[in-house]
């Protein structure tokens, strides 16, 4: 049991990271809590991030489906070792400003009182 506690913790983790990188790609919000709890859900907004072929939301994705034990199918293959280095560099993790800008802004309008 503390096994699955510590899993859906990673994948809340995971689930975070991808809509504050989605949001900033594309402008789609997810909702992680229900990403984390929902597998059909995982699944459609792993094809929505392959989707846009952001090389960070690929690599969150490639955790995401390892952490829930997804099928690997439609994950695209780096062919070419250089590129897989580069991928590891273009790796930006987003800070705590960014998650908090991309979780809040859309909760309130105007300003607060």
């Amino acid at each position: 049991m503390m096994n699955k506690i510590l899993s859906h913790g990673e994948v809340f983790s995971i689930a975070t990271l991808i809509y504050a990188r989605l949001r900033r790609v594309s402008g789609r919000v997810i909702d992680a809590i229900y990403l984390a709890e929902n597998i059909e859900y995982a699944q459609h907004i792993v094809e929505l991030a392959q989707e846009t072929q952001d090389p960070e939301l690929l690599r969150l994705i490639s955790r995401l489906k390892t952490v829930l034990n997804l099928s690997s199918l439609d994950e695209p293959a780096l062919e070419n070792p250089i590129e897989e280095e580069n991928a590891e560099l273009l790796v930006v993790e987003p800070t705590e400003d960014d998650i908090y800008r991309a979780q809040v802004s859309h909760h309130y309008i105007g300003a607060l009182r």
